[in-house]
């Protein structure tokens, strides 16, 4: 975690320098950096995607609400991710379509959820 931090202070520190220097490499330094930061970061978030498939396997759901699950997680990350580097172009209209369209498919995505979730309510109610 503290390296992690760490890379993020030191690229900010690069980024500010470049901005003065070429704002076009400070643009580049900053996906680079977003990019490097996700790699470090991948550790973690299959640890956390460990203890959800666990929870599930646990609780007797079914596998393919877990690869849901993970779908509808990894296009939110992606999108903010994707969406903060196209503001950092200065595209920010672009930025809230793509938020938009991120969460149309999170929600066409959560319909099997929802599906599963009535029947498990309708059968609780019979």
């Amino acid at each position: 975690m503290i390296k992690i931090v760490a890379i993020a202070l030191i690229f900010a520190i690069i980024i500010v320098y470049l901005k003065s220097v070429n704002a076009e490499l400070a643009l580049l330094a900053t996906v680079g950096a977003g990019i490097i930061l996700l790699y470090f970061t991948i550790d973690y978030l299959v640890n956390v995607f460990d203890f959800i498939n666990n929870l599930i396997q646990l609780s007797g759901i079914d596998n393919e609400l877990y690869l849901i699950i993970f779908k509808i997680t990894a296009i939110g990350y992606l999108v903010e991710f994707a969406a903060n580097t196209i503001q950092d172009f200065g595209l920010k209209s672009l930025s809230d379509k793509l938020v938009f369209v991120g969460k149309i498919l999170i929600l066409s995505m959560s319909m099997p959820i929802i599906y599963a979730i009535f029947n498990l309510l309708i059968g609780m109610l019979q």
